[in-house]
């Protein structure tokens, strides 16, 4: 069984009143500004007013072929379920996880104001486009501001047919001001685990805090300018999402929630091996640090409860190399029918994919994200 757990329900038109976010249509930004908001806001935030870019100074590569060829940073396409499983049929894949489209973005745009509403239509505008098959899965978005009301939307969302659900960082602090180890996390963690969904680490949710060091002079002669600004803007994504996992680790969650899988997407993938052995290191028994206070050593919660998709069309070469690393961990995705992924997903591994062990393949490819929901005790239909 092939299992893609990163792809994405995009739309270049939208019927009167379809868009998720119909009620602040008129607030969002154009696209431009939405990709310089998705690349670098958090980043950007952190400079005084009079010295952050504007959309053109900082994205002069997307601006010229948003200008010339009408698309950016993604092809233009628009997604159906008879699209999408005509593609799954051809690729040979059973289930994909599918991601919210651009617009998940847009409602970070807003504001905090508008994200518990819009967080609940953008849920069910995926839930209704994807329910006439058991083969695309949505992944919910959840304000977790207010706990006990996002356990009530996990559950909705859950209803609609949502598998998985995003966490995110506020600006490098945890959603609600409350760590997602904290024991106060337990109702939402025995709800996915019960509801058979895994929370996702994914790309665009890890806002980060730049604050003190987004400030590189840019715009002095000396400095490197816009292209060094913009490649700072897109570090500290794997450093958030260790916080994430540092967090759920060292807080017990995955001793008390043993079912509970958590998916890394989109955060690159070679530094995930050093993370498990420092981790673990660091939850070893130790004269200073103490006892560890789990049966299980904390790098076995981490093989056991975490697993994290490469994604070779945007640099992750090695890819393969931390399969062989982490076995239990690595599983594969398309990311479709975004650029940096391929509507030939399977085939940006070859020849070496061929070459794996069987066993190794198959897991990879599908087996250990099939055992991962049947742990919890709702498996993926057979296809």
């Amino acid at each position: 069984m092939l299992i893609d757990i990163d792809t994405h329900w995009e739309r270049t038109h939208y019927a009167p009143g379809e868009h998720p976010l119909e009620p602040w249509r008129d607030e969002l930004p154009d696209h431009l500004d939405l990709l310089r908001f998705a690349i670098g806001h958090d980043l950007l935030r952190c400079l005084p007013r009079e010295r952050q870019p504007s959309a053109e100074e900082f994205l002069p590569v997307l601006a010229a072929r948003l200008r010339e060829t009408h698309e950016s940073l993604h092809p233009a396409h628009d997604s159906t379920v008879s699209e999408r499983l005509a593609w799954m049929d051809r690729i040979g894949t059973h289930h994909c996880l599918v991601n919210p489209g651009a617009y998940f973005e847009e409602l970070y745009f807003l504001g905090p104001e508008a994200f518990a509403e819009g967080t609940r239509r953008c849920n069910s505008y995926l839930g209704e486009q994807l329910a006439e098959t058991n083969r695309l899965h949505p992944v919910a978005m959840i304000d977790f501001s207010e706990l006990d009301t996002a356990v009530a939307e996990l559950e909705r969302s859950r209803r609609l047919g949502a598998r998985a659900f995003f966490l995110y960082t506020d600006y490098g602090r945890p959603p609600g001001r409350v760590s997602p180890g904290h024991p106060d996390w337990d109702r939402l963690w025995s709800a996915a685990t019960s509801l058979g969904m895994m929370p996702v680490i994914h790309v665009g949710n890890t806002f980060r805090d730049y604050a003190g060091w987004g400030d590189i002079g840019w715009q002095l002669p000396e400095s490197s300018g816009i292209p060094g600004l913009v490649r700072l803007a897109n570090t500290k994504v794997d450093r958030t999402a260790e916080d994430l996992l540092s967090a759920l680790l060292f807080g017990g969650v995955f001793h008390r929630h043993p079912k509970l899988s958590v998916l890394v997407e989109e955060t690159r993938a070679g530094w995930l091996p050093w993370f498990v052995k420092s981790a673990g290191r660091s939850a070893a028994d130790n004269p200073v640090l103490g006892k560890w206070p789990y049966p299980r050593s904390g790098a076995e919660m981490l093989r056991e409860q975490v697993r994290l998709t490469p994604l070779p069309g945007f640099g992750d070469d090695d890819a393969l190399e931390v399969l062989a690393a982490l076995p239990g961990m690595t599983v594969w995705s398309s990311d479709y029918p975004h650029q940096e992924g391929n509507a030939e997903p399977i085939e940006l591994y070859r020849p070496a994919l061929d070459e794996l062990d069987p066993g190794l393949r198959a897991n990879f490819l599908g087996g250990t994200m099939r055992e991962s929901f049947a742990r919890m005790g709702d498996p993926l239909d057979q296809v």
